[in-house]
């Protein structure tokens, strides 16, 4: 009776804890009340899968509070001491990484997102990366990343994950760059750079160098030499090349040429989870001309003209 008493308590309070989470995450309102389920299912997920449990107290204090200063009681050796609260430190560190990793991916599910649907073991890889990441623009990144996922379980291939640690700052600004003049037809993405204007393209960052860095991460293919007729990428989906808002409709067979570099399937995921800021003018000065210039070759558009 005592142990089921124990059990029925303990069983309590986890819940009331997986809830005061919940509550942290969300807050109250509509939205709540919408996503409620989706980031249940997603704390579910993750404690089933890897072990992970939100916690509703503030990581930090919750340590210092009752691990660590047990620690400093203890009458254990001064340096065993300072091992032991050192690597506490680490841990509550690394979990509280994670937990801002898993708030900025609730921000970004969608109603009927499928966190249940995960695969455990693409899981267990990522919150294993993310308990290192601290940077806060690389938190996002990776929040967006397992948002991604839970909206549509499969999209981001595993090799993603093992990219992403061995990018920095410069190169994160060198994708989110690639990213801000990529046009989108049906799924498919893809940045448009072409070649001989490639000078052109400096003054948004985007460089002979930086596009190689790219390439050797994984995350683009791309062939930057004078003789290459350039990529094209194709969609049974939609007819319409989206930049930003701006539309042009195609004619069949759909397919667009985009210049010296793609995505590869691990950049592809990249592109879809990041956020970019359009360039003005970029789709009028740069693309529609490039475009033209392959239409005379190859009739692909019905028009040139942008839909808003």
């Amino acid at each position: 009776m005592a142990d089921e008493s124990l059990s029925t308590a303990g069983s309590n309070s986890q819940e009331e804890g997986k809830m005061g989470a919940l509550t942290d995450f969300l807050g109250a309102g509509e939205v709540a009340t919408a996503l409620g389920g989706v980031v249940t299912a997603l704390l579910d997920k993750l404690e089933h899968a890897v072990g992970w449990c939100a916690n509703h107290d503030t990581p930090s204090r919750t340590a210092v509070n009752t691990y660590i200063e047990e620690i400093q009681n203890s009458d254990k050796d001064p340096l065993v001491k300072a091992a032991l609260i050192s690597n506490a430190r680490k841990i509550v560190k690394e979990y509280c990484n994670q937990k801002n990793i898993v708030s900025i991916a609730i921000q970004s599910v969608k109603s009927n997102a499928k966190p249940e649907n995960i695969d455990d073991d693409w899981l267990a890889q990522f919150m294993d990366k993310a308990r290192l990441v601290s940077a806060e623009e690389f938190q996002l990144i990776w929040g967006k990343i397992l948002a991604n996922e839970c909206n549509h379980p499969g999209c981001v291939p595993r090799a993603l994950l093992e990219i992403l640690p061995r990018m920095d700052r410069s190169d994160a600004e060198a994708f989110t760059a690639l990213k801000s003049v990529s046009v989108e037809l049906g799924d498919a993405i893809s940045p448009v750079v072409v070649y001989n204007k490639l000078s052109y393209y400096e003054q948004w960052n985007i460089t002979f160098d930086s596009i190689m860095n790219l390439q050797a991460l994984g995350l683009v293919a791309a062939n930057l030499g004078d003789f290459f007729e350039g990529y094209v990428v194709s969609s049974t989906m939609s007819t319409t090349v989206n930049y930003y808002g701006k539309k042009i409709d195609l004619s069949p067979p759909n397919e667009l040429p985009v210049g010296c570099a793609i995505y590869t399937k691990t950049g592809d995921a990249l592109a879809k989870a990041i956020d970019a800021t359009p360039i003005a003018g970029f789709m009028e000065e740069m693309c529609i001309p490039f475009w033209k210039k392959c239409n005379k070759m190859k009739p692909v558009f019905k028009s040139f003209e942008i839909e808003e």
